[in-house]
Formats: C-alpha cells, structure tokens, sequence
C-alpha cells in the first residue's frame, strides 16, 4: 500500500495541511476521501479525478482534482518506491493557477532533494 507523504518547510506547518484547516468540513471530508482512493488504488492514477502534466518541464507532477462549490486542486508527485509526495494544494480560479502553481512545486522538489528531512509522512484523521 502506498504512504502519503507532505512537504514541510523547516520550522512551518506543512502547506497541505494548512490548505484543509481553510476549507469546510464537507470539502475536508471529499479530499480526504480522494486521497484515500489514490493510497489504496494499486492501479495507474487516472482522469477524471487525477490529471498527469504532459509537458516536459512538469511530467513529474501530477494533480488530484475535486469540486466542492470551487475547483480544489492539489500538486503531487510519486516517488520510486509509489509513494505520493504532496506538495501544493490550491483553489482553482484562472488557469494561470496552475502554472503558478507547478512553479511552486518544482521549487518544492528541490528543497526536498536538497534537505530529505522536509518530508514527512501523513497519517489520516481518525
């Protein structure tokens, strides 16, 4: 079974898990659900609900998609071993959104390459 793991800056909350303080208990409820779709599917992740970035520069990086009254979205990668790295999650209002956003995340990676301990695993709520 995959593990889910979240990006967090040295000495910050971790930006996903600051992400679902923001949204409404239902929005909360759905991704989370999502999410635990994608842990337990062995499968190739695919549309509607996951979108893979065909463009070179961002062939790492896929995005989970919901819709909860507005366009939840959310950056991840996976890493050798399967696992997902969780790395930007956004509202979705213009479609420079997500080019912002994959900027975002490959800035992400980075840090994560050059400081592995930026990693940590997420556990669901209870």
């Amino acid at each position: 079974m995959r593990k889910i793991y979240l990006f967090q800056p040295p000495g910050k909350t971790a930006p996903f898990l600051d992400f679902m303080d923001s949204l409404d208990g239902k929005a909360q409820k759905k991704v989370l659900f999502a999410l635990k779709k994608m842990v337990i599917s062995t499968g190739k992740l695919s549309e509607p609900q996951v979108k893979h970035f065909s463009i070179e520069r961002y062939r790492k990086f896929y995005e989970l998609r919901e819709r909860i009254r507005v366009l939840v979205r959310i950056i991840f990668t996976i890493d050798e071993a399967g696992n997902i790295i969780l790395l930007h999650p956004f509202i979705k209002r213009h479609q420079r959104n997500t080019y912002q956003a994959l900027e975002i995340s490959l800035g992400m990676l980075e840090q994560i390459k050059q400081s592995p301990e930026t990693l940590v695993e997420y556990h669901f709520p209870d």
